[in-house]
Order: C-alpha cells, then structure tokens, then sequence
C-alpha cells in the first residue's frame, strides 16, 4: 500500500506556526507533533486547526503541540524534510515516545500508583522549598523551653519580652504555614 504525501500538510503546518525561523526545535510522541517554537504568538492555532490532517492544537509543558493521530511519523518525517534535520531531537523523541506507551499500558492498579506518585511529588515540590524556616521555627522552639526548664535553672522567665519575642518568631512560621505551603505550590 503506497503511502500517504503529507508535504502539503507538512508546509501549512510549517507556515502555521509561523515558518522555519520561528521553530527551535520539533520532537513527536504516539499522536503529536512538538514545536518548540520561539515566540507562540506567531502561530495561527485556528488556522492549523482548520487543515485536513490535524485533530487538535494544543499548548502544554512550553510545547506547541499539533494534534495528528496515527499518522504522526509520517507527517513528522514531512516537516522535517521540509524544515531540516537540524530541528529534529531524536532521542527526546524516542523519550517521549515510550513514556507514553509505558502510561497507555498501565493497568488501572498502575494509575493509581502513577496518580498517588504525582501527588506525592505535588506535596514534596511545594514542601521542600519551605524545610529550612520549618526546622528554624522548631529549632527556636526547642531552645526556649530549654531556657524555661526549672531542671536547668530557668534561664529566661515565660514572663519575659525575650521570650515573648522569640516564641512570636517561632510560632509564626507555624501560623502562616499554609500561606507558605500555598506560595511554593503555586510557583511549581
């Protein structure tokens, strides 16, 4: 069976995406086509989206993703005799490539293993950046009851502004902990 030419296809969607000056690098998974393209605001997604060929247009993870089906290599293989194989990341590719075969065949126990994963990097991501003020508001903690200890002497009195003042500092890290929590998550 002869196959398909997908050059026309291959020089719209070129054009579409603002020509070959406008693309850094192209990659391809299972369905789509990855540009990276240097400024997307010169691609024409309605347009793209319009030719006969392509499914969908989508933008994720700083990829211009072009939606193809089944017949991605091909069409990939069209742009990239059209553009240059200077634009081709074959190994990005063929890492794109088994990481979404390895998720289309999980099991439905392995979603809920890579779902619980993903989440356990979410609270790890937005908790990490915040260890350090954490373990500075317990350390401070720590030795103001150890100053209070009648065992050694009571050092500083509860009474007292110093202690006051350092058990503000150590309690508020704890009080504004979700703000904290909710900042770093928002910059991951």
């Amino acid at each position: 069976m002869a196959q398909k030419d997908y050059s026309q296809l291959a020089k719209a969607i070129v054009a579409g995406v603002g020509g070959k000056e406008n693309i850094d690098s192209l990659i391809h998974c299972i369905t789509r086509l990855r540009f990276y393209l240097k400024d997307e605001s010169k691609a024409q997604t309605e347009t793209i989206k319009a030719l006969d060929g392509v499914i969908n247009v989508q933008k994720a993870s700083g990829q211009y993703q072009v939606v193809i089906g089944n017949q991605v290599t091909a069409v990939y293989d069209a742009v990239i005799a059209e553009i240059g194989a200077d634009f081709a990341d074959e190994d990005e590719t063929a890492q794109v490539v088994a990481k979404t075969k390895r998720k289309q065949n999980l099991t439905p126990w392995g979603h809920v293993k890579e779902a619980f994963s993903q989440l356990i990097g979410v609270i790890t991501g937005a908790m990490s950046p915040i260890v350090g003020i954490l373990a500075a508001g317990g350390i401070l903690k720590g030795v103001l009851a150890m100053l209070t200890m009648p065992q050694l002497g009571a050092l500083v009195s509860q009474k007292s502004e110093f202690y006051i003042i350092l058990s503000a500092m150590g309690d508020a890290v704890f009080y504004f902990l979700p703000m904290l929590v909710g900042f770093t998550a928002a910059k991951n």
